[in-house]
C-alpha cells in the first residue's frame, strides 16, 4: 500500500481514538461490560497502528523519498544518455543530425536504410574518420556501461526499467563480436540485419516512454531553471 493509502487508515485510527475517548455517542451499547472491552480493544490495534505508521514514514518513507531525489536525478540522466547515444545511429542512417529523439523509422524502413551502409565506410557526424563498424562498437561499450551504472542504484530501479534495460543488455544488436560488432565482419551491407536493428530500437524507444513518463521530470531538476522546458 503506498502512502496515501497508510495515511488515510492513520486518519481513520485517530478518529476511532477520538470517538471512543472523548465523545459519549456510540452507535451500540453493549450488555455485561464487553462494550467496554471492545472499545479497548479497538483502541490498542490504533494506537499500535499510529505507532507503526510514524515509525514507517520517519525512518523509511522520509528517508526513501530524500534518496530518490538525489538518485532519480541519476538514472534519469544515464537513462536519457542511452537514448541518445542510441538515437545517434538512426541520425546516421537517416543523415539527419537533427532527427527527432521521438521519431523510429518503422520495420520495413530499416531494411532499405540498412542497404546504404558498408561497415567499412567512413561513418557520418560523430567520427567522420572512423567506420561505422567503430561507431557500432563504440555505441555498444557505452550502452553498456550506461546501463551498469543504472543497475548500481539498486532498489530504485523499477522492474519495468529493469525489464527493458537487461532487454537492451542482452539484444542481439549489442551481443560481442555479433556481425556488425565484429572487426572481421566482411559484408559490404547490413541488410540482412533489419530485423536485429529494428527488434532493438523498438526497446529503445520502449525506454524513451519510459523516461517521458517517469523520469524526466527528475532530469529537469538537474538543469538550470532557464532550460527547463
Amino acid at each position: 500500500m503506498k502512502i496515501k493509502g497508510l495515511t488515510i487508515t492513520a486518519i481513520i485510527c485517530i478518529g476511532l481514538f477520538v470517538w471512543i475517548n472523548f465523545l459519549d455517542f456510540k452507535f451500540v451499547e453493549w450488555v455485561n461490560g464487553t462494550g467496554a472491552k471492545f472499545e479497548y480493544f479497538i483502541e490498542t490495534i490504533c494506537l499500535s497502528y499510529l505507532a507503526a505508521y510514524v515509525f514507517y514514514f520517519v525512518n523509511i518513507y522520509l528517508v526513501e523519498r530524500n534518496e530518490r531525489k538525489t538518485i532519480l536525478p541519476f538514472i534519469a540522466r544515464n537513462v536519457i544518455s542511452i537514448i541518445v547515444n542510441n538515437h545517434s545511429i538512426l541520425n546516421c542512417l537517416k543523415n539527419d543530425p537533427k532527427l527527432s529523439l521521438d521519431f523510429y523509422p518503422n520495420k520495413d524502413d530499416y531494411k532499405e536504410l540498412l542497404k546504404k551502409v558498408n561497415p567499412k565506410d567512413k561513418a557520418p557526424y560523430y567520427y567522420k574518420n572512423e567506420t561505422w563498424t567503430y561507431l557500432f562498437k563504440n555505441r555498444q561499450e557505452s550502452t553498456r556501461d550506461l546501463i551498469n551504472r543504472i543497475f548500481l542504484s539498486g532498489k530504485h530501479v523499477d522492474e519495468e526499467l529493469r525489464r527493458i534495460l537487461l532487454e537492451i543488455n542482452y539484444s542481439l544488436y549489442l551481443k560481442d563480436d555479433y556481425a556488425f560488432n565484429s572487426e572481421n565482419f566482411e559484408k559490404n551491407t547490413l541488410e540482412d540485419y533489419h530485423l536485429v536493428f529494428s527488434n532493438y530500437f523498438d526497446l529503445i524507444r520502449e525506454l524513451k516512454n519510459y523516461y517521458d513518463k517517469h523520469l524526466k521530470a527528475y532530469y529537469l531538476t538537474t538543469l538550470p531553471k532557464s532550460l527547463r522546458r
